[in-house]
């Protein structure tokens, strides 16, 4: 009897074992589906900027002032910058954040050498940008 379950036991597992070969899984999914997702993956692909926060170092309408705390925001911090006119002032801005709470820290790092500092909303973040 014992012989008979270990033999039963082993063909059991050979027949098992042939038979996983056999089975394969086809995905057959509509075209109206395939259609959205790819849609989706096309408009996705589309878009190049996000909003977002960044930190107004300064803005005055003396140029030379601008690039006075440029070049001292430049020895002291390691944030992308980046320089505007948007008439009659010019803008020093720094950093790219995603959320609001990032960009208040790094504020509060940046406020100890620039104390008229502040968060700003762009809405022209490139994802290259962000921190």
């Amino acid at each position: 009897m014992k012989d008979f379950l270990f033999f039963s036991l082993i063909y059991f597992c050979f027949a098992i074992t042939l038979m996983q070969g056999q089975y394969s899984v086809k995905i057959e999914s509509d075209q109206e589906i395939a259609n959205l997702v790819n849609q989706y993956v096309r408009i996705n692909k589309s878009i190049t900027h996000v909003s977002g926060w960044r930190i107004t170092v300064i803005s005055t309408s003396d140029r030379r002032q601008m690039e006075e705390t440029k070049t001292l925001f430049q020895r002291n911090f390691n944030y992308k910058f980046k320089w505007e006119y948007k008439e009659p002032y010019y803008q020093l801005t720094a950093g790219a954040f995603l959320n609001r709470n990032e960009a208040l820290a790094a504020l509060d790092q940046v406020k100890k050498k620039f104390q008229n500092a502040f968060i700003s909303i762009d809405h022209k973040i490139e994802y290259a940008e962000l921190q």
